[in-house]
């Protein structure tokens, strides 16, 4: 009788330890899978470049059709950033309401300046396109579109613009 105290202790640490070791790798897990956001920002008009950002980078892609006059907006960049601000960013634009809008918001001007953007997050995926950037396009989308420039770091903001 005094030996089955120490195996039932045993058993009952062996569970214990396993149970504990499961519960973290289920919230490390769940963690990683809640850094999985990719976001691609798409601008029309004269610029017709590109950036696409992860959890820890922001890469610039500039449109190779047309050479710009400016040299910083034919050259291909990639910056790297904080990884916590960057998934803050992405929170952001979720509560701001990204997954509600609308996919497209038409413009009656005939002068407009395209924007694009696409957000994943896991296996969600939604694209909005605002025929004019300025009129007629959600505030988050404003926002993402300035953020994303100040994000890259060589302040490529919109300079090429029709009318």
């Amino acid at each position: 009788m005094k030996y089955i105290y120490p195996k039932l202790l045993a058993i009952c640490l062996a569970v214990a330890i396993y149970c504990n070791n499961k519960s973290v790798k289920s919230y490390k897990s769940s963690s990683i899978s809640d850094s999985e956001y990719a976001l691609t920002v798409k601008r029309g008009a004269f610029h017709y470049d590109r950036f696409d950002i992860t959890k820890n980078k922001v890469q610039y892609t500039p449109d190779t059709s047309n050479e710009k006059t400016i040299d910083k907006y034919n050259k291909y960049s990639e910056t790297f950033l904080d990884t916590l601000s960057t998934l803050g960013f992405f929170k952001k634009i979720e509560a701001d309401g990204f997954w509600n809008l609308k996919p497209l918001y038409e413009t009656k001007s005939s002068c407009g300046s395209k924007l694009m953007i696409t957000l994943s997050h896991n296996k969600k995926t939604k694209t909005v396109i605002c025929e004019d950037y300025i009129e007629g396009c959600p505030e988050v989308i404003k926002y993402i579109d300035k953020k994303v420039v100040e994000m890259e770091g060589n302040s490529l903001k919109r300079i090429y613009l029709p009318g």
